[in-house]
């Protein structure tokens, strides 16, 4: 089959690689309709994440077709038009069992090599996924491929942070970074009744972007936002800020934005070890503060009826169709900000 591999730092290749099979009772062989280019997948791209060998199938955002499933998997049948988790988990050790299932003890990252479980990816036309039952959803009637998509990753991980931050009706929300995760979790406070989001971003087109859907912009270039925030909410600060860049300079931005007894949700990806945490503020302002990866298996079932009922519409921030065969393209613009979500079709 063809597939996109990684071959070190910026060299990602179209390549022929033999096709996943089964390799357990719980599997599921998805024949791959649309993939997508995430903003952590820049992280191999770019060679900062370690564990990765020459020739591995890369992507974790996926839709599909069933073409082959297990003995031990009862949900899904041949045919079946399926959306996967990015991450996988097995259902049955101690995190999962409490709904923890992204701690699962014996799952990993779709496409991120040895030190996330050294899964094949989907970007390629065939995708192996393990405990099929645990980790696939079937696309409702009706729903594209390419709404469908969002609800696997990047919409679904939005969600998750501005509900992990207790948004409740009439609040003011702060996204830091209008990429496309940060479109999501505009849409995502705005459908679970923020009175106003503000968005902080330096790039116009993506700040342009998140007022269409009903946020107000701030253009970190032109102006102070900490000020500016605080002009909007009467000098109090956020009631909510959702970083969704990644790195310690936008994560001081967030302890900056919020008021006190406030709430701060970190989704933004970073290979950054160390942050010198703000300890002083966040005790005397009483703040809460959370980070983690996205608890997608909790929350996937949400955003597809969202996402099937029209509440919520994730392809505004799709910006290039491309050919599996022409992946580096993609890659080489969304590393370059020349574009805000790639989908690649096999």
């Amino acid at each position: 089959m063809n597939a996109v591999t990684f071959h070190g730092a910026g060299d990602f290749r179209y390549s022929s690689v033999d096709p996943p099979n089964l390799q357990d009772s719980q599997d599921v062989l998805v024949q791959v309709k649309e993939a997508a280019i995430c903003g952590s997948d820049l992280h191999l791209y770019r060679g900062h994440i370690p564990g990765i060998m020459p020739g591995t199938v890369v992507g974790h955002e996926f839709t599909g077709i069933v073409v082959e499933v297990g003995s031990g998997v009862r949900q899904f049948r041949s045919g079946d038009r399926v959306v996967g988790t990015f991450h996988v988990a097995c259902g049955i050790c101690l995190a999962c069992r409490r709904g923890d299932y992204h701690q699962c003890a014996q799952g990993g990252v779709l496409g991120y090599g040895m030190a996330f479980g050294n899964l094949g990816g989907s970007q390629a036309e065939f995708v192996r996924i393990p405990w099929g039952d645990v980790n696939l959803r079937k696309i409702p009637d009706g729903l594209s491929d390419e709404k469908a998509i969002f609800c696997g990753d990047i919409l679904t991980t939005a969600f998750g942070a501005v509900k992990n931050a207790r948004v409740t009706p009439g609040e003011t929300v702060a996204v830091i970074g209008a990429g496309p995760v940060g479109q999501m979790a505009v849409m995502s406070a705005l459908v679970m009744g923020a009175a106003k989001v503000l968005v902080i971003d330096l790039i116009p087109d993506r700040l342009a972007m998140a007022e269409t859907l009903g946020a107000r912009a701030i253009n970190s270039s032109t102006s102070n936002p900490v000020r500016r925030v605080f002009q909007e909410t009467a000098g109090d600060g956020a009631d909510v800020v959702i970083e969704a860049v990644g790195g310690s300079t936008t994560l001081e931005l967030a302890f900056q934005l919020v008021r006190g007894g406030g709430r701060i949700s970190a989704i933004g990806v970073t290979a950054e070890s160390e942050l010198k945490f703000p300890l002083m503020t966040a005790l005397t302002r009483d703040l809460t503060f959370r980070i983690g990866l996205a608890n997608i298996h909790r929350d996937i079932d949400h955003t597809l009826a969202l996402v099937a009922n029209g509440r919520v519409d994730p392809t505004v921030v799709v910006s290039h169709r491309l050919p599996l065969s022409q992946a580096s393209h993609g890659y080489q613009l969304f590393d370059q900000r020349q574009a805000t979500k790639v989908l690649l079709i096999p």
